[in-house]
């Protein structure tokens, strides 16, 4: 498994030396996550309320306004494009069913409730962000331009690490105190595991001064797995994948940022 991230760390690194003589920023971004997994009730995101755990990003953006070719033309694509690499680590998410099955005093209702699991994740992935002002005009030391949105579209490679406990007692010895539907071997995937993901998302970028910027985030991270929670009941109600919400907020240095930029012709 990890074969995919060496292929991944390598293309990033690839990336920024064959951009050296572009412009780049880093920052550091923090903010919470919020999973939708076999937990809780599907389709029914208030119910996942509970399985959120903080979320820290390391970021490194690479943008092409001030490369002297026929690319940056004025309202060229390439004024509006950032690309994204990103270091994230999500803290452990405690997991545990809500919703209306687990209400009364039924056998399953008890079950579900006892039922304890938890996440952690690790991702590194690279978006592409596009930006909806020029970025050029945007990062001009005298310009009056303070907010760029953006949207972004991208993919990681994440690293998990899963559990699962109840508190009736240890389901390795006695599976029948797990609900019948995790009895069967193919249920459960408990321990370490990798998944690729896609991303998409929504921000914006605020300028505090000709160095730092501050930036919102909101993306939303759909798994290629269903085992990343540990759960992979194969029935219409938890056959689906896992997916997450990001919300953060970071600052933003610009690494080699100089006026004299926008005076190339």
């Amino acid at each position: 498994m990890k074969k995919p991230l060496k292929i991944l760390f390598f293309l990033l690194i690839s990336l920024s030396a064959r951009a050296q003589h572009l412009t780049h920023d880093v920052g550091v971004f923090i903010g919470t996550a919020t999973m939708q997994t076999d937990y809780g009730q599907r389709a029914n995101f208030l119910s996942s309320y509970g399985n959120s755990a903080l979320s820290l990003s390391l970021v490194h953006y690479l943008h092409f306004f001030n490369v002297d070719t026929r690319w940056n033309a004025e309202n060229d694509i390439a004024n509006h494009l950032m690309i994204k690499s990103e270091f994230n680590i999500m803290t452990t998410a405690n997991l545990q069913h809500h919703g209306e099955y687990t209400e009364g005093t039924s056998e399953l209702a008890m079950q579900l409730r006892a039922m304890k699991g938890s996440i952690k994740l690790t991702n590194l992935g690279v978006q592409a962000e596009y930006y909806f002002k020029d970025l050029r005009e945007f990062m001009f030391p005298f310009s009056e331009m303070k907010w760029n949105p953006y949207l972004s579209l991208g993919f990681k490679y994440s690293r998990y690490k899963n559990t699962l406990t109840t508190e009736l007692g240890d389901w390795r010895t006695d599976i029948s105190i797990l609900p019948t539907k995790y009895r069967e071997p193919e249920s459960i995937a408990i321990g370490s595991g990798g998944a690729f993901s896609f991303i998409l998302g929504a921000g914006t970028r605020y300028k505090l001064s000709e160095k730092f910027d501050l930036a919102g985030n909101f993306n939303w991270q759909f798994f290629f797995s269903d085992a990343v929670d540990g759960l992979q009941v194969n029935e219409l109600s938890n056959k689906n994948n896992e997916w997450l919400i990001h919300l953060q907020v970071g600052i933003i240095y610009h690494l080699n940022f100089s006026g004299g930029i926008f005076c190339k012709k």
